[in-house]
C-alpha cells in the first residue's frame, strides 16, 4: 500500500458524515492513472460513487491495493454531484475535497448530460461518460516516520475517468433505493470480488475531539 494512503483515508473518514435520502440514484465507477511529474506518490486504482442523481450529496467506495491485498474504505456524504449550465449547455459534476489538515486531496470529473435516470414519475439527465483529475498532496511534517526510513512528503496527480452504471443505477431506481441502500449493495458487490475494508485508527487529536463530543452531548442529555 502507497505510503500515504493511511493518512488519507483518516482525512477522508474525519470529514464524512453520514446521510440517507431518498431520491434518485446516479452509480459511476471510475479509474485511475497517473499523470504528470510525481514523487512518492501511490493512489487508488478504481472508486464507485454513488450520488443523488437530480444533485446532492455524493458517497464513494475507494478501492486500493496493499501487497497482495485488495482493499476498500467507504465514505459517505463526500463532496456531490451538481449541474453548472451556460445557455444550453449543461454538465454534471462530481467535485469532492479532503483539504483541512493534511494530506490535502481533491476529486473532480465533469462530464455532459444525456442518460435520463428515471426513478418513479421523475427523470433526470446525467452524464454518460466523466472525465477529471485527482490530486494530492503532504509534507508529511507531522508523520513520525523513522530516521531511516528517508523519503518524506508526496505529492502527484491521476486522470480520472468513469461511467455511469447503466443496469445498475435502473435497477436501484426500479427498487426506489436511497443512496445509502445503493451503497450498501456496491460494497457488497466489492467484497464479493475479493475487496476487504480497510479500518484506519483514529489518530489522538480525532479521539480527543470525539472525547469532548461525547461530554458534550451527556451533558446536555443528563
Amino acid at each position: 500500500m502507497p505510503r500515504f494512503l493511511p493518512a488519507a483515508l483518516a482525512t477522508l473518514l474525519w470529514i464524512a458524515a453520514s446521510t440517507a435520502s431518498q431520491a434518485q440514484v446516479a452509480i459511476y465507477r471510475f479509474d485511475f492513472e497517473k499523470e504528470g511529474p510525481s514523487i512518492n506518490y501511490g493512489f487508488y486504482e478504481e472508486a464507485w460513487v454513488v450520488a443523488d442523481a437530480a444533485g446532492g450529496p455524493a458517497s464513494w467506495v475507494l478501492m486500493f491495493r496493499e501487497g497482495a491485498h485488495r482493499r476498500y474504505i467507504v465514505v459517505e456524504d463526500f463532496g456531490s454531484l451538481f449541474f453548472p449550465n451556460k445557455g444550453r449547455t449543461v454538465v454534471g459534476v462530481i467535485s469532492a475535497a479532503a483539504a483541512s489538515g493534511t494530506p490535502q486531496t481533491t476529486f473532480l470529473a465533469i462530464g455532459e448530460v444525456e442518460q435520463s435516470v428515471k426513478a418513479g414519475n421523475v427523470t433526470v439527465k446525467v452524464p454518460t461518460e466523466m472525465k477529471g483529475y485527482a490530486l494530492s498532496a503532504d509534507d508529511e511534517s507531522e508523520v513520525p516516520f523513522t530516521s531511516n526510513e528517508g523519503d518524506v512528503g508526496y505529492a502527484g496527480i491521476s486522470t480520472m475517468k468513469g461511467s455511469l452504471q447503466v443496469t445498475r443505477t435502473a435497477d436501484a431506481n426500479s427498487r426506489n433505493q436511497s443512496v445509502e441502500d445503493a451503497l450498501a449493495e456496491v460494497e457488497a458487490y466489492v467484497k464479493r470480488r475479493g475487496y476487504t475494508e480497510f479500518v484506519v485508527a483514529a489518530t489522538n487529536d480525532q479521539q480527543q475531539q470525539q472525547g469532548q463530543q461525547q461530554q458534550q452531548q451527556q451533558q446536555a442529555n443528563p
